[in-house]
């Protein structure tokens, strides 16, 4: 048990803690991005204190880390200076105040007429101006590109706070973090299809164990107690159910289990570590990782677990794949001499793209619309979470202080569209 356990450790490199935020790592993007200027929003004479950053600050960031426009940001409307980067609109507005409430009009904008496209309007506590803002961000996505972008979305990932590893949530960007437990360690969070909870391993009770949190409430629940250790929780899309591993008498299995009745059942199985499992987007299917062929590699089982299919050949070391929402591709992390890297693949494990070079980079996560990824990067230093354009371009890192790892990105469940 302890050497599977020190491979468990091995296989997921853990290493965790807290938050800030920004800084910005610009590299040349292949993939295809509209210009887009941000002007400075006109602000009464109330009292905004309480305002982390100016609103255009916001949107620019949105912009940007949507890996839909390239954004240049104005402190007034200039015609020359949209025209030069070729930035057929704009976003400004307005920020007021009126019995307490904020009002934010977020307004899009043709450069060279000047003409308002659409215009969106607000009203929240000074404490939710973020929230109308990344908002505003989706629709304005939606406006000039047919979909709504993930700005509205969010993010958990697992922070060291005073000393245990704790899990976190915040607004995909990093601002406006939340501590969600308080026993610890805990690591590995993952989403519920419908973010109201997140499930994670726990080891609060000296052996790995998966437990649920519902956000709206601040009490944990074990799930499947009668299974001795389980880890590593990924939620299906479609019906809830979750795949874990589990430790067996000669290696790791991976189970199904219903976290609702706490039903489960063994779907691999044998004298392999198998580790990390990742459900399809149409949750027909799912990913993991095991040494059967004698070291990590990416394999892909059917839900029932059957028809088992190796997906990686390139690198030595595979491990922690994810499947892009569209289902077309997979995202992992590979070693390249001794340093983990972030690379991607189409499902046959075909056309590999290798897309980062710094430090060691681990748990991708995919932006609801596949656009980005999120990962954890030692690059600076200390264990940090970074969100990059799905090409590799455009690294952004949202955290700074302490040490933060594990990012999982929200599903967007805003298909009727954003208010």
């Amino acid at each position: 048990m302890k050497i599977a356990f020190s491979t468990f450790l091995f296989l997921c490199s853990f290493l965790y803690a807290q938050q800030d935020t920004i800084t910005m790592d610009i590299a040349v993007s292949t993939e295809r991005t509209l210009p887009i200027g941000v002007i400075n929003f006109e602000i009464d004479k109330s009292d905004w204190s309480k305002l982390e950053e100016l609103p255009q600050k916001t949107l620019a960031r949105d912009f940007q880390l949507s890996g839909r426009f390239s954004v240049i940001e104005l402190e007034q409307y200039n015609l020359l200076a949209l025209s030069r980067v070729q930035a057929k609109h704009y976003v400004t507005g307005k920020l007021s105040m009126s019995e307490g409430q904020a009002k934010l009009e977020c307004k899009l904008h043709a450069s060279a007429s000047r003409e308002m496209v659409k215009g969106f309007v607000y009203t929240s506590p000074v404490e939710q101006i973020r929230t109308s803002l990344h908002k505003c961000a989706d629709n304005v996505i939606h406006q000039l590109w047919g979909v709504y972008g993930f700005a509205s979305t969010q993010m958990t990932w697992v922070s060291r706070i005073n000393g245990q590893k704790q899990i976190v949530v915040a607004d995909y960007d990093g601002f406006r973090r939340r501590q969600i437990t308080s026993n610890g360690p805990n690591f590995l969070p993952a989403w519920s299809p419908d973010n109201s909870r997140i499930y994670f391993t726990s080891l609060r009770n000296d052996k790995t164990q998966i437990f649920e949190r519902v956000l709206a409430s601040s009490q944990d629940r074990l799930l499947f107690p009668q299974i001795d250790q389980t880890f590593g929780p990924s939620a299906n899309p479609r019906d809830g159910t979750l795949l874990f591993s589990t430790f067996g008498q000669s290696g790791t299995d991976i189970w199904q289990g219903n976290p609702q009745t706490g039903s489960a059942a063994r779907l691999i199985y044998g004298r392999h570590i198998d580790v990390s499992p990742s459900w399809s987007p149409r949750g027909t299917a799912f990913l993991f990782s095991s040494d059967r062929g004698g070291q990590p590699q990416i394999y892909m089982a059917s839900r029932d677990g059957s028809d088992v299919q190796r997906i990686t050949f390139f690198g030595r070391y595979n491990e922690s794949a994810v499947w892009s929402p569209d289902g077309e591709r997979i995202a992992y992390c590979s070693m390249d001499a001794g340093r983990l890297n972030i690379y991607t693949s189409a499902i046959d494990g075909t056309d590999v793209q290798k897309l980062t070079f710094e430090g060691n980079n681990e748990r991708p996560t995919w932006s609801p619309d596949g656009m980005s990824i999120a990962f954890s990067s030692n690059r600076s230093g200390t264990y940090q979470i970074y969100i990059m354009r799905r090409d590799g371009s455009g690294v952004t890192r949202i955290t700074n202080a302490g040490e933060n790892t594990s990012p999982a990105w929200s599903n967007n469940i805003n298909i009727g569209g954003i208010p």
